[in-house]
């Protein structure tokens, strides 16, 4: 038995896994949790570490492809060139791989790291830029943005809607 690559379309890696484990097969799926911001409260989700691949393990004299090309969410399967074969993944890379997932799903990654600058898309400070220092939910479920500017030649902490923020440029 080998590892193979599937290549899964737009966004439809989870549903792939699903129809792919229906139909008995061995699939591996690498994710990361990252913040999100839904209706106004902050969320963690689940995303492909590597988006629009998983690995699948087939024998090596698997034949026929047409029960995997034609499942729901796949592409197809990863080929290099005009070359026919499938490209098989060593056991060693996807132990790795594997590792490194592992390590990767117990850190979330943050929409904003302490210190990063951002910019103001918004409101009465539209175009300023500062330094993100924190999230936090309000009472009322809202969450707002701690962000660090430079006003009239001091430096003040001000809360803002962390959908009017993007990231800064150096």
């Amino acid at each position: 038995m080998s590892w193979y690559v599937i290549h899964t379309k737009p966004r439809q890696e989870f549903r792939a896994q699903e129809n792919l484990l229906n139909q008995g097969f061995e699939v591996y799926l690498p994710t990361i949790s990252k913040e999100i911001i839904r209706s106004k409260s902050l969320d963690t989700k689940s995303e492909p570490l590597f988006a629009r691949y998983l690995f699948i393990k087939l024998d090596q004299v698997h034949s026929n492809w047409f029960p995997i090309r034609s499942t729901r969410g796949v592409h197809q399967i990863l080929r290099f060139g005009m070359n026919t074969e499938p490209v098989k993944v060593p056991d060693e890379l996807l132990m790795m791989i594997k590792e490194q997932a592992e390590s990767f799903g117990q850190v979330t990654k943050k929409i904003f790291e302490t210190n990063e600058k951002v910019m103001i898309q918004e409101g009465p400070m539209k175009g300023l830029s500062g330094s993100f220092q924190e999230i936090q939910q309000q009472s009322n479920g809202e969450i707002r943005a701690m962000v660090l500017i430079e006003l009239l030649g001091k430096l003040q902490k001000i809360q803002i809607p962390v959908s009017s923020l993007i990231k800064g440029i150096e």
